[in-house]
């Protein structure tokens, strides 16, 4: 499960993932975005990236003042096997990019996970409500998860997030492609990049408080 994500706007490695995102580099660092914050994702319009603000939890309930998230449904992470069965529309038609720095999971401590040297592209699935104005509506998403790593499974043994490859990303945001067995190979759980994981404080997840280990990539 990802349930938290870190963004560091002055890493040069989000400042370009979000130039290649389109996504208008106006935010601020913030080491502790939970589920149903909104957070910038880029999806493809067109053919072309297009960054947005979406809430960080895929179904979504109607209220007087708009939307919120749907308290029946855990919905911001959205798992692998469900991708071929009920979310298989979505997977094919509304595919997105979360941006982040890093990641938190939790195993008797809260660890901070990040790649070497690159920001994280997670990939995503996204859902565009009805306000009324066509030309404004109201965005959802969920992170999609992988079946949990063997390498990974001390720091979490549930799942590992889909993290895309920078080749990866174009293709994910073609809005033109709509085949879902062309990514059999991206939804494998393997671990993409080196990762740093570093045990944090657990309410202040900007403090490193122990030694940090290396995943290496497979």
């Amino acid at each position: 499960m990802c349930g938290a994500i870190g963004r560091v706007t002055d890493s040069p490695f989000v400042k370009a993932l979000m130039d290649l995102l389109n996504i208008p580099f106006n935010l601020e660092t913030d080491y502790n975005i939970r589920p149903n914050a909104k957070i910038p994702i880029a999806i493809g319009q067109n053919g072309v990236a297009t960054g947005i603000e979406a809430n960080w939890w895929l179904f979504q309930a109607r209220t007087e003042n708009g939307y919120t998230y749907d308290k029946r449904y855990k919905s911001f992470n959205t798992r692998k096997d469900k991708l071929m069965t009920n979310r298989k529309t979505d997977f094919m038609y509304n595919r997105c990019v979360v941006p982040a720095s890093c990641f938190y999971e939790w195993k008797g401590n809260r660890y901070k996970v990040e790649p070497l040297d690159s920001a994280l592209a997670f990939g995503g699935l996204y859902k565009a409500w009805n306000t009324g104005d066509p030309e404004s509506p109201h965005y959802s998403c969920s992170i999609i998860t992988l079946p949990p790593h063997p390498r990974f499974s001390h720091i979490h043994d549930k799942s590992l997030p889909l993290m895309l490859l920078p080749d990866e990303i174009q293709p994910w945001l073609d809005d033109s492609f709509h085949d879902p067995n062309y990514w059999q190979e991206t939804l494998q759980s393997k671990i993409r990049f080196d990762l740093r994981v570093v045990p944090v404080d657990k309410k202040n997840p900007s403090e490193e408080i122990g030694e940090a280990e290396i995943i290496e990539a497979d």
